[in-house]
C-alpha cells in the first residue's frame, strides 16, 4: 500500500504543480502540438515500463521516475486538452461536448481495468504495458488528422507575467473566481467517499470486498448515465441552477448512503449521488469554458483544474486524518453534509450564478 501510494503521489505532484504552466504554454504555442508531443512521451514511458519488465529491469526506482515523467507530460497537455474542445464544436454545444469527454472519462476507467485485468490473467503483465503503449496510437492519429485554429495572439510577455495575467483574471472575475472555488468545495468534499468506501462496505455494512464491487459498481453506473444525460441535454437555460442543485443533492444522498446501514439502500443511493455529482461537475466544467475569453482559454482551464485537482488529494489527506479519529461514517457524512450547505447558501447568495 505505501508504495501504491507513493506512485500516486509521484505521478499527481508534477501534474498539479506544472498545471498553471501547461496553461500559459497552451495559450502561447500551437496546442496540436503540445497533444501530440505529450501522446508521444506517453507511450514512450509506457513503452519504457514493457522493456523494462522483460528485462527483469523493472524495479520500484524506474517505476516511480516514469510515473514522475508521465505526470510531467500531463501537466502539459491536461489544460490544452480542455482549451480545444471549445476550438471543436459550436458554442452552443460545449456542454454536450464537456459531458462526452465526461463518458469518455468514465468508460475508460470502468472499461481499462477490466481488460487489463483479462489480458493480466491470459497472457501476463508484460502485455498489459505493451497495449497500453500500443493504445497510443489511436489518440495519436486522431490529433494527427484533427484541425485546430491557432491560439489566439499573446500578449509580448514573460511566462511569469503571464501566469500572473491568469491568476489576476480569474481572482477579478465575480464568475470564474466563485465556478474555481466550487471545484475547489467540491472535489475536496465529495472525493474522499470514493477513496473510504471499502470502510463503508466493510465497517458500516459488513459486506467485505464483494460489497465493495456492488457499491462501487453503482457508482459507475449512475456516474456514467449522469454523463449520458447531461450530453443530451446541452446548452439549455438554468444550468448554474442545476449545477448547484445537483451538487447539493450529491451531499444529501452521499450523506444518506454513509449512514443508511443496509446494502441495497447504499447502493441507490450512490448511483443517485454519483448521476448528481456527474451532471454538476460537467456542467460546472462547461460554464467555465463558457466564461473563459480565447487569449486566457488555456491560463483559466489550468487554475481550474489546478483547484479541482488540487482539492482531491488534499480531501482524502484531511479525511484520512480524520477517520482515525472519528471513524468513517462521521467524517464522510460530515464531508457530504457541508458540501450540500455550502452550495444551498451559494444558491441564495449568488444571483448571477442562479441566472446563467
Amino acid at each position: 500500500p505505501f508504495y501504491l501510494g507513493l506512485r500516486a503521489f509521484a505521478s499527481d505532484a508534477p501534474l498539479i504543480t506544472f498545471m498553471l504552466v501547461g496553461g500559459a504554454v497552451a495559450d502561447r504555442v500551437d496546442r496540436r502540438r503540445i497533444l501530440l508531443t505529450s501522446q508521444i512521451f506517453q507511450m514512450l514511458f509506457a513503452a519504457a515500463l514493457g522493456v523494462l519488465y522483460a528485462l527483469g529491469r523493472l524495479g520500484i526506482v524506474p517505476i516511480l521516475l516514469i510515473a514522475f515523467l508521465t505526470g510531467l507530460a500531463q501537466s502539459q497537455s491536461a489544460p490544452t486538452y480542455q482549451a480545444v474542445l471549445t476550438s471543436l464544436v459550436p458554442p452552443q454545444q460545449i456542454p454536450n461536448a464537456v459531458a462526452l469527454n465526461s463518458l469518455q472519462f468514465n468508460l475508460s476507467r470502468a472499461v481499462g481495468p477490466v481488460i487489463a485485468g483479462v489480458i493480466l490473467a491470459r497472457w501476463g503483465t508484460g502485455p498489459c504495458f505493451a497495449v497500453n503503449a500500443v493504445s497510443f496510437l489511436a489518440v495519436i492519429v486522431a490529433l494527427w488528422r484533427i484541425e485546430l485554429p491557432p491560439p489566439a495572439p499573446a500578449k509580448k510577455e514573460t511566462l511569469g507575467e503571464s501566469l500572473r495575467t491568469g491568476l489576476r483574471h480569474v481572482w477579478e472575475s465575480p464568475v470564474l473566481s466563485v465556478l474555481t472555488a466550487l471545484g475547489l468545495t467540491g472535489s475536496l468534499f465529495a472525493f474522499p467517499l470514493l477513496t473510504f468506501l471499502p470502510v463503508i462496505a466493510g465497517d458500516v455494512l459488513r459486506t467485505g470486498a464483494q460489497g465493495y464491487s456492488l457499491l462501487l459498481s453503482s457508482f459507475g453506473v449512475g456516474a456514467i448515465g449522469g454523463a449520458i444525460a447531461t450530453a443530451q441535454r446541452g446548452h439549455v437555460p438554468g444550468r448554474g441552477r442545476l449545477m448547484l442543485a445537483t451538487l447539493a443533492l450529491y451531499g444529501v444522498t452521499a450523506l444518506a448512503a454513509v449512514l443508511c446501514g443496509r446494502q441495497a439502500l447504499a447502493m441507490a443511493l450512490l448511483f443517485v449521488a454519483a448521476w448528481s455529482l456527474v451532471t454538476a461537475f460537467s456542467t460546472l466544467n462547461s460554464l467555465v469554458q463558457e466564461n473563459a475569453p480565447d487569449a486566457l482559454r488555456g491560463r483559466v482551464l489550468s487554475i481550474y483544474g489546478l483547484a479541482f485537482r488540487g482539492g482531491m488529494p488534499l480531501g482524502s489527506l484531511i479525511a484520512g486524518a480524520l477517520v482515525r479519529l472519528l471513524g468513517a461514517p462521521a467524517v464522510l457524512g460530515s464531508f457530504s453534509g457541508v458540501l450540500a450547505l455550502v452550495s444551498v447558501a451559494v444558491y441564495v447568495r449568488n444571483s448571477r450564478l442562479r441566472a446563467m
